[in-house]
């Protein structure tokens, strides 16, 4: 199964391209309240995201669309909405009655890191196989090569950096929430 985390809208390209290449049979993206409107461009507008997001207060409008075969289905996930470590949580929620035993994470290469650490200590992600994946650099948003020499990918790596040295002086222990 492929999950894409929410964010940067080239992620979900990404892992778009890869389910259409048949990579795994289950694609999930998650979506975040700020990226709603985005979604008709990716060509689901027939899932009324706009609609849903306007009954739900904004702390619940995070989403999982769940795609297998030609069968797409939107999933209330209001407990995925604080960050990414609550996002990894709310997918292991998720999965628990499907018995998933591989996954494929696709999220942008500077936050790769941190979604590794976060999944090893995550109770019933961390025995599974996972394949972390990132955006190829030519549909990247972000660039490895010369990130130094610009400003939005300074604050991005210190952004990823802070928030993973906060994570390790906390140490969470593994977690079945």
């Amino acid at each position: 199964m492929i999950f894409v985390l929410a964010g940067r809208p080239e992620r979900k390209v990404y892992g778009l391209q890869l389910f259409h290449q048949g990579i795994a049979p289950r694609l999930i993206l998650s979506v975040g309240r700020f990226e709603v409107r985005s979604m008709d461009g990716f060509g689901f507008q027939h899932l009324n995201l706009r609609e849903l997001t306007s009954r739900l207060p904004p702390g619940d409008r995070h989403f999982f669309i769940d795609i297998a075969g030609d069968s797409q289905r939107v999933i209330v996930r209001s407990d995925a909405g604080k960050g990414t470590f609550a996002e990894l949580r709310s997918l292991r929620r998720y999965l628990e009655p499907d018995r998933v035993n591989s996954l494929l994470l696709v999220s942008t290469s500077v936050h790769l890191g941190r979604m590794r650490h976060y999944c090893e200590r995550i109770a019933s992600l961390s025995d599974k196989k996972i394949c972390y994946v990132p955006v190829p650099e030519d549909l990247s948003s972000f660039r490895k090569a010369g990130w130094w020499k610009h400003r939005g990918h300074w604050s991005y790596v210190l952004s990823e950096c802070a928030k993973l040295g906060i994570s390790l002086l906390r140490r969470p222990k593994a977690t079945r929430q």
